[in-house]
């Protein structure tokens, strides 16, 4: 894995769990069974980064346990507390047609009958739809959520760097 190819967080270390050098992480990704396939992974962890070989990953709950070679007990697993995990962004995994990652979303211009009306900066989670936070093009600072549903985004192209929406009458205004 070279340290010079765009990277994909998938997770985050949050703690060792028991003393044989597993840790338990929080998975960023939308597969969980992902972690049954890793086998090697970059940590990055304020200036200090790794590059690991998982040597089992198993779901637990909603979290992941992961065993890296090299890593045996509590007080080892406990170094990489607080890491992200990350892989290129070439190994991720393709998504059903009209879904998209993130990372692909943020940047993007968003459009509303042929009018630049501004550009994506972030895409929050939520526990119904998503929701895209548009930086408006005409108002220094200002901030506007767009639903991510099909109702309001009528098209994406990320080659071309655009969302198409089509807005409820006074939602821009707000």
């Amino acid at each position: 894995m070279s340290s010079e190819l765009p990277k994909a967080v998938i997770g985050q270390i949050l703690s060792p769990h028991g003393v044989k050098g597993l840790v338990k992480v929080y998975p960023y990704s939308d597969f969980p069974e992902r972690v049954e396939q890793l086998e090697e992974i970059m940590l990055q962890h304020e200036s200090k980064s790794w590059r690991l070989t998982v040597e089992k990953g198993s779901v637990f709950g909603r979290f992941w346990l992961i065993k890296f070679q090299g890593i045996d007990s509590r007080e080892e697993a406990l170094v990489l507390k607080g890491a992200f995990m990350m892989i290129p962004l070439a190994e991720r995994l393709p998504l059903p047609e009209g879904t998209y990652y993130q990372d692909q979303l943020i940047g993007l211009q968003v459009l509303s009958a042929g009018k630049i009306l501004g550009r994506i900066i972030d895409v929050l989670v939520t526990g119904g739809h998503d929701l895209l936070l548009m930086k408006k093009a005409d108002q220094e600072g200002k901030t506007l959520l767009i639903p991510a549903v099909r109702k309001i985004v009528k098209r994406v192209d990320i080659k071309a760097g655009e969302v198409e929406v089509e807005l409820p009458e006074g939602l821009l205004e707000l």
